[in-house]
């Protein structure tokens, strides 16, 4: 059982009675993760694990499987029909009413949004007051470290920011050497890089000039890449995390021109994304001196307004950020009022990117990426280099 100290503690702080985690067939992939259930286990029936506030985890397991949740110390009870499913449930319930599942109202937050409706229905069937499990996930799965806070600030966010330089100075002298880069080839430089210096990703990074970057996942690859020469806007986007241990990822956007000077479009959008992000990093540090939280949905206010106010609100679609922890996309609080409404507090020893960002299909996009990190009493930060505020031209 993944912390089972660290969930008592939060659901005794968050005022509920338990958290039910329920499963079929791995549709709730949070209880697979929570319970730490083994890769190569065959689970074909319904399963519920019981954490309570206070007390013995308990489990409720079909009798053709009693051995799935065999790995966990907890009174178990073994059911078969659906009749001994829904008195197993009851039990659950008559004893803790006030529970947290991964359920969110109106499907706000989909990334806690696990368990079908026709079971919320029958929990509520049977007197549960049911809460969503949100909160208590960020809790329990985005929270870093003192290892994890410490090995990122001082390895992976500077390292990544270093390869980042470097990379500018790759496209700088290849383009002098060749009279143009590629952007797959520039990309295999960077993983090289990523591995030399002991990091690690899940995915390769985006390499994407002037009309791709128009396309915010675009990413070259082996079969289908584009070259570039003088005079053009590219878009950098690496992620990566340490080769060993349980290190959280660092992910950072940043943007070069392969000229001396942008045109006047390209120049509005670019101080448009810079000052909106500037303006989240401005409301997470205005918020902490005094003293009050902040919200995630708060933070994509924050930064939309600015683009929308610079003309590009059409051109900025999608949400501002997301929890970053060992994944690049983590279980916190999603800068976001857009794709979702994400109204999780933004909590300490976390973090959380800031990635506004406009693209302009058939012309140019450009997206700008810190990260922000959490210290213990709550003060913001921006790990690795600091804010891009200029273009960096490599003419």
């Amino acid at each position: 059982m993944k912390a089972l100290s660290n969930i008592q503690q939060a659901l005794t702080k968050l005022g509920l009675d338990a958290w039910l985690l329920l499963d079929f067939r791995g549709n709730n992939s949070i209880a697979h993760e929570i319970v730490e259930m083994p890769s190569t286990m065959h689970c074909t029936r319904r399963w519920a694990v019981l954490i309570p506030a206070k007390g013995r985890v308990q489990t409720l397991v079909h009798a053709i499987e009693d051995f799935t949740l065999a790995h966990l110390d907890a009174n178990h009870t073994i059911y078969a029909g659906h009749a001994g499913w829904q008195n197993g449930l009851q039990s659950f319930i008559n004893a803790h009413p006030n529970i947290a599942i991964e359920y969110s109202p109106m499907n706000a937050i989909p990334t806690a949004s696990k368990v079908d409706a026709g079971t919320v229905e029958l929990l509520r069937g049977m007197h549960a007051e049911i809460h969503s499990s949100a909160d208590l996930l960020q809790m329990i799965a985005a929270v870093w470290s003192d290892e994890q806070l410490h090995e990122n600030l001082e390895f992976t966010a500077p390292t990544l920011g270093t390869i980042m330089q470097e990379t500018f100075q790759e496209i700088r002298s290849t383009i002098l050497n060749k009279g143009f880069a590629n952007e797959y080839t520039i990309q295999q430089f960077v993983m090289k890089r990523f591995k030399d210096c002991g990091l690690k990703t899940y995915s390769e990074p985006i390499i994407a000039r002037d009309i791709n970057a128009a396309s915010p996942h675009y990413a070259p690859s082996k079969d289908q890449s584009s070259e570039f020469g003088p005079d053009t806007v590219v878009l950098i986007d690496m992620w990566a995390c340490p080769q060993h241990g349980n290190g959280t990822y660092s992910d950072i956007t940043w943007m070069c021109h392969t000229g001396n000077a942008m045109d006047h479009e390209e120049t509005s959008i670019f101080t448009a994304i810079i000052q909106a992000r500037n303006a989240g990093i401005s409301l997470f540090e205005e918020q902490f001196n005094q003293k009050k939280s902040v919200r995630g949905c708060d933070i994509d206010d924050a930064v939309r307004t600015v683009i929308r106010n610079a003309g590009y609100g059409d051109y900025f679609v999608h949400r501002t950020g997301h929890s970053i922890t060992t994944e690049t996309h983590g279980s916190g609080a999603n800068m976001d009022n857009y794709e979702t409404e994400d109204t999780r507090i933004v909590i300490p020893m976390t973090s959380c990117s800031i990635e506004p960002g406009i693209y302009i299909p058939g012309k140019v996009g450009m997206r700008t990426e810190i990260d922000m990190v959490f210290m213990k009493d709550g003060t913001p930060i921006v790990s690795g280099l600091a804010p891009q505020q200029e273009m960096i031209y490599l003419g």
